[in-house]
């Protein structure tokens, strides 16, 4: 089968990265893939320092990318290309246009990373979501939302948990070269991953940090991921600074090597307020290392509360200096969440299963009939 991954998303997170991974993992089982995102995002630059060949388009009018649709059209066409494969919002009416004047007619997969909050039943949406062959969603919270919100028939969307690949550190090790110092040094260490923005919380670890540390607490915490708020990023800092909690507060950018400085932690929080998911969990599991996660969206499908990790209200600092004392102090007790959580990772979680499964949803879809469309040719 010959796909054509599409993801113009102008950001690198788990989402871009994922699609970076299904490439090569798709390739490895028999299919053709061809990778198209936007020029000069961070995820071009990327594969251009990995020397991997993508398509790469021009930044387009979100509303009605006529032209880009047209290029890819003649892509696909030229290619034979039998599936798109979507993953960001925003690349919906590129994918319904281009699957329109292509020849060929492909079919349009989209694979739902965020929640849903909102009906999309109005004609605009009904129009472009019936063009959708199959829609993908990455948990039961977000699957309850597509069947509520969205203008598609069930047995058009299934559910498909994201998968993380094994690991060879089944426990937690030391990565120095890959760490600031200041958190190396510190005999407690916490890890936050993901893009730096209010909706993350980071403002809620240093408020716990700051509690913390002001009762003694002998911890280190490295905040690490793309600033996408640079206002936000700089209050971030001046609350660190105020607080006199600079040496116990690390900030890094991206990582090309986020599952090693994970497995250089005690624990690993996620604190988004309405996570859909939560793959960050799944990774520093997988890598035997406890998580801490808020008690919402995807999360609760991943973490039971005081078994395979810690679950906390929403937005609740405090409640989030208790948790992390409590492993602070209770090592038998981390490491026994630290264990369980990686036993369920492994059995749910795993990435080579879950591409089975993507690539055997996908290869269905390809020979279904095709939904109702336009064709302007």
């Amino acid at each position: 089968m010959n796909i054509l991954i599409l993801c113009s998303s102008n950001g690198l997170g788990g989402l871009e990265l994922y699609a970076e991974r299904e490439r090569q993992s798709l390739q490895s089982r028999g299919n053709t893939c061809y990778l198209s995102v936007q020029e000069n995002s961070p995820l071009s630059n990327r594969l251009k320092l990995n020397k991997e060949r993508c398509l790469l388009t021009r930044p387009h009018w979100k509303v009605l990318p006529l032209i880009t649709a047209i290029k890819l059209a003649r892509y696909i066409d030229a290619n034979e290309i039998d599936l798109i494969h979507i993953h960001w919002t925003n690349d919906i009416t590129l994918g319904v246009l281009t699957k329109f004047f292509s020849k060929r007619i492909p079919k349009l997969v989209y694979s739902r990373h965020m929640g849903i909050t909102r009906p999309k039943k109005d004609f605009y949406h009904r129009f472009f979501y019936s063009r959708v062959d199959h829609l993908l969603v990455v948990s039961k919270q977000v699957e309850k939302e597509a069947h509520k919100h969205l203008p598609l028939p069930p047995h058009r969307i299934s559910l498909l948990y994201l998968g993380v690949p094994a690991t060879d550190n089944p426990a937690p090790v030391q990565h120095s070269s890959l760490l600031p110092d200041k958190f190396v040094g510190h005999p407690f260490r916490i890890g936050m991953f993901g893009r730096i923005e209010h909706g993350k919380g980071q403002h809620l670890l240093i408020e716990a940090m700051t509690v913390l540390v002001n009762d003694g607490f002998d911890g280190g915490a490295m905040i690490t991921g793309q600033v996408m708020n640079e206002e936000y990023f700089n209050q971030l800092k001046k609350s660190v600074a105020d607080a006199g909690i600079s040496d116990n507060i690390s900030f890094e950018g991206f990582t090309r090597h986020p599952l090693l400085a994970m497995s250089s932690c005690d624990v690993v929080v996620l604190l988004t307020y309405c996570e859909t998911f939560g793959l960050v969990l799944v990774e520093a599991m997988r890598q035997g290392v406890a998580v801490i996660g808020t008690n919402a969206g995807g999360v609760p499908e991943i973490i039971t509360d005081n078994h395979t990790g810690l679950l906390i209200p929403p937005g609740n600092s405090a409640a989030l200096a208790v948790s992390l004392r409590s492993l602070y102090e209770n090592e038998a007790l981390r490491q026994q969440l630290a264990t369980n959580g990686k036993i369920k990772a492994d059995e749910a979680f795993d990435e080579d299963v879950h591409f089975d499964k993507l690539n055997k949803i996908l290869c269905e879809v390809r020979e279904q009939p095709p939904v109702p469309t336009i064709n302007f040719n």
